[in-house]
């Protein structure tokens, strides 16, 4: 398991025989609820085993139950010998083949490490690692540690775009939380609410203004003169009260502080604009299908068939817009990363 990575990971196959000799009423209900997450997080689980009762396990979207040994679907299976498979086995005989094939597999016993797989004390510790979000946000946080440790620019600044309303903020807090646990000190302005593709007709009759998708010409002026500008330059910014231009939005907490050494995050829906563009060292964009932008966007469960007529309305206006905004600033071309964002527990780089 040498270039085990669970950011690779999509299947999770359990060799049900091996892993629940032992299992009492609770034991079952405990791994069904562990099934569950895993279901939640986008991962397609295998059940393998000699006898199993299908209709236990049919309210899981993800799940595939095969009947008879591990060997024998291993052999039959070629789905389940991938790169992007992880195996669950307590049978020594089966780790040494998986092994011996450089196939990913864990156990509980101390013969799974002799065996070259990853020893467990608990089968639900597992959700530590196959927790696709957390490990992204670490992906991107080591990423960001080793611009900031290797670039000419001090001052590190980041911007994060994606659809109106897509979870910006959820993205955020987990990415200052993985950044935060590496001893860095981060600042954040959330501008969702002040710059976007509503606003984007305020300044239409007005030839000297380069605002057309800000709330103010006002709040854009004190972001890149009073914040942007210094920070750039390597001075500290310090401003104790928010002015009152932005007395009624959110953007961030005060007193704000801001020195050389720290890494700033802005995030919003329109944030790739030509204004920003000498500040940004890394660029981060949150995608989602139209089905999932048009669920957020009205509040829906993007799980269920929802009426189409909701992802038409969305098209027609603020999907439009934002994709003309997207075309217009050639953003696509100045990203660093993409995000796979139609799930918050498993969100993921885009290759």
């Amino acid at each position: 398991m040498k270039n085990f990575h669970p950011s690779d990971i999509r299947r999770l196959v359990f060799d049900l025989d091996s892993l629940t000799i032992d299992f009492v009423k609770e034991s079952w209900e405990d791994f069904r609820k562990f099934i569950q997450v895993l279901d939640d997080r986008d991962f397609e689980t295998v059940l393998i085993s000699n006898s199993i009762e299908l209709t236990n396990w049919n309210t899981y979207s993800r799940l595939s139950i095969l009947q008879g040994t591990c060997e024998e679907a291993y052999q039959k299976n070629s789905s389940l010998s991938g790169p992007d498979v992880f195996w669950f086995s307590e049978q020594s005989s089966f780790q040494k083949k998986l092994s011996n094939s450089t196939r990913n597999f864990a156990g509980s016993n101390s013969i799974t490490l002799q065996n070259g797989g990853l020893q467990y004390q608990n089968l639900y510790d597992m959700l530590q690692i196959f927790n696709p979000s957390k490990i992204t946000a670490k992906d991107l946080s080591n990423s960001i540690c080793k611009l900031k440790l290797n670039s000419s620019q001090f001052p590190l600044v980041i911007g994060i775009g994606g659809p109106d309303d897509c979870g910006h903020s959820f993205f955020v807090g987990e990415l200052v939380d993985s950044l935060e646990d590496q001893e860095n000190l981060v600042s954040t302005i959330d501008l969702s609410q002040i710059l976007g593709s509503e606003f984007k007709n305020n300044f239409e009759n007005d030839k000297n203004t380069n605002s057309s998708f800000w709330y103010s010409e006002g709040i854009r002026g004190w972001l890149i003169e009073e914040v942007l500008s210094p920070y750039y330059n390597g001075k500290q910014v310090y401003i104790e009260k928010p002015p009152s231009i932005i007395k009624d939005f959110d953007l961030t907490i005060f007193p704000f502080f801001l020195a050389p050494e720290m890494i700033l995050i802005i995030w919003g829906t329109t944030i790739f604009l030509p204004e920003f563009e000498r500040f940004f060292d890394l660029r981060i964009l949150l995608e989602l299908s139209e089905k999932n932008a048009a669920a957020r966007m009205f509040g829906l469960d993007d799980r269920q068939n929802f009426d189409q007529s909701f992802i038409e309305i969305y098209l027609k206006k603020e999907g439009k817009h934002y994709s003309e905004y997207l075309k217009e600033n050639g953003v696509m071309k100045k990203i660093d990363y993409r995000i796979d964002f139609d799930n918050f527990n498993a969100f993921r780089i885009k290759n």
